[in-house]
């Protein structure tokens, strides 16, 4: 079964290495989407891919991607549908 998740991280996410330690990880699992700060400067991150992934990219997250950001907060919504993602893109790497 798959599963996609959409991950807001909130507070200073400038020079901490999310993104691109968040698409190290996804790619490492498999996971398509995108990483990307958004209008509001806040780090957007959508992943699809099977659910045990999906399950363990989530636990990553949670646990704190990066020791130089660990006030951050993040909001975790998961959806059943996928979009259908053919990589893992990212706007810096």
């Amino acid at each position: 079964m798959d599963k996609r998740v959409k991950v807001l991280c909130l507070g200073d996410v400038h020079g901490t290495g999310y993104r691109f330690l968040i698409k190290q990880k996804a790619l490492e699992l498999r996971l398509k989407g995108y990483c990307r700060l958004n209008e509001q400067e806040v780090l957007e991150v959508e992943v699809e891919g099977r659910t045990a992934a999906v399950d363990e990219f989530i636990k990553f997250i949670q646990k704190g991607v990066s020791i130089q950001a660990e006030q951050n907060k993040f909001t975790i919504e998961v959806f059943d549908d996928l979009i259908g993602y053919t990589t893992m893109e990212s706007d810096i790497i």
